[in-house]
């Protein structure tokens, strides 16, 4: 497989189209990247996030078969990485035959090209990088939206604290919960770190909604793609933070 890292032709045919988009909400995760499948999803359920994601994410100009992602640099300079659709990385094979979608493929594949450049993904994750056999994988969503986005999350409680839960950030993260409920524009995520939901830990979750009346929140996760209801209370002793965006957030 040969990827193609070009940062000097930016030539497009088109953004990515809005059923790919919405794609998004149904492809499974099959990676360890939950980071990302969640923080593509996430973005799709707001009008500035879709925006980012069709500037974010094109079809090359010259080659139907080639997908260009851009990724901003430490510099804060936008780089494409053009991905064929058929690339598979070492090692990887019967997962990239499962996975298919293409973009989803393509966006692992930059963000590995990316790590292997800049190293930039935080050290706590770089740790299992001499196991595995590509860098795309074990990330914090924090900054994988940042080099997607160029924007800093405006939402982040405890990612990188050293607690269990959420139950000490519970005015924090209830102040986030009733903004959810009153703006329903949102791309917001809620991670593990050693405890479990599903059986997994350090796994990230879609923030889908929140209802105050109840006393519960919806969260989805990649692998099994549906969403769970829970109450708040659950969330706040079993999650370790929430990062992300408002809509506002991302004009």
């Amino acid at each position: 497989m040969k990827c193609g890292l070009n940062s000097m032709n930016m030539n497009f045919r088109a953004s990515i189209s809005d059923k790919e988009i919405d794609n998004f909400r149904n492809t499974k995760q099959h990676f360890s990247d939950c980071y990302l499948m969640t923080s593509l999803e996430t973005l799709s359920h707001t009008p500035n996030g879709r925006k980012i994601l069709k500037k974010q994410i094109k079809h090359d100009d010259n080659n139907p078969h080639l997908i260009n992602c851009y990724l901003y640099t430490p510099m804060g300079t936008r780089e494409k990485y053009a991905i064929p659709t058929n690339a598979v990385v070492k090692g990887y094979k019967s997962l990239y035959e499962k996975q298919d979608n293409e973009i989803i493929r393509s966006m692992d594949i930059s963000v590995g090209e990316y790590e292997k450049r800049y190293k930039t993904k935080p050290w706590i994750c770089r740790v299992t990088d001499d196991f595995k056999s590509y860098e795309f994988e074990n990330n914090l969503p924090s900054h994988f939206l940042k080099i997607f986005t160029g924007k800093e999350p405006t939402v982040n409680i405890a990612e990188k604290d050293f607690n269990m839960d959420l139950s000490s950030y519970k005015d924090e993260v209830m102040k986030v919960f009733e903004r959810m409920d009153k703006e329903k524009e949102h791309s917001l995520l809620i991670g593990t770190g050693m405890k479990m939901l599903d059986g997994r830990t350090w796994h990230v979750y879609v923030l889908e909604d929140v209802n105050l009346e109840k006393g519960t929140v919806t969260v989805k996760e990649k692998r099994g793609n549906k969403p769970r209801e829970m109450s708040i209370e659950s969330a706040l002793n079993t999650f370790k933070y929430v990062v992300g965006y408002f809509n506002n957030d991302l004009a």
